[in-house]
């Protein structure tokens, strides 16, 4: 498959990046210039020398793309979607963007978003494109590294299909399992509690995700 990659140098664009690619997937690395591209381009390749790292300008990736996946800062959305909605239409777009701020508190969630969560304003910005949210709690150090991550993938999305689509994807993952979590509305949800598990790790000195527990219908972590 290729997955557009937006935001591919990021901490969690990264991972997951990587992570993809070494499952056989061409990440496609979208950039605003060329220049941005090919370097970022390079940065994955420094960390994965095998992967199929293929960069491009962002309307032309989303053009190229089989499935894209957002992982921009939340301020940038307003920008570079637009753009690439035309591109972007009938496609998978992921959107692993928390809207967060940071204080002497720790990390909050912003409750006031445009559309109601980051990944129901990409969906407006983005309206003939399917659009679903998750992967934003995983810790993007260990995706970096590769390692098995024992966690849980919460997945909401415009439609039972697109949410399949993203779940059959996180098999490419390393130990972590994706669950359907419903329509778009409930990102709103997911994004807000990463602040929660920034938190914690800061407090406890670790790198939580999340992970649920007594399904008896689901499949097994990892599996």
């Amino acid at each position: 498959m290729k997955i557009a990659i937006f935001g591919g140098t990021g901490d969690l664009g990264r991972g997951l990046a990587v992570n993809f690619a070494a499952a056989g997937h061409e990440i496609i690395v979208g950039s605003r210039s060329q220049e941005r591209a090919d370097q970022a381009a390079d940065t994955l390749r420094a960390d994965l020398p095998d992967g199929n790292f293929v960069p491009l300008e962002n309307v032309a990736a989303a053009a190229a793309a089989d499935l894209a996946i957002v992982s921009i800062p939340w301020e940038g959305v307003e920008s570079t979607i637009p753009p690439m909605a035309d591109a972007l239409a009938g496609k998978v777009v992921i959107s692993v963007i928390n809207a967060l701020e940071f204080g002497k508190n720790g990390a909050t969630a912003k409750t006031d978003l445009p559309g109601g969560s980051m990944a129901q304003r990409i969906q407006e910005l983005a309206p003939e494109a399917k659009v679903a949210m998750a992967y934003n709690n995983l810790p993007a150090g260990r995706l970096q590294k590769r390692e098995t991550i024992d966690a849980d993938v919460l997945v909401c999305g415009r439609g039972k299909d697109t949410r399949e689509q993203v779940i059959e994807l996180t098999k490419a993952i390393p130990g972590v399992r994706a669950l359907d979590a419903g329509v778009l509305a409930n990102a709103l949800i997911i994004e807000g509690s990463t602040a929660i598990i920034i938190n914690l790790n800061r407090r406890y000195k670790g790198e939580a995700s999340i992970a649920i527990e007594g399904l008896h219908d689901a499949p097994q972590r990892g599996a």
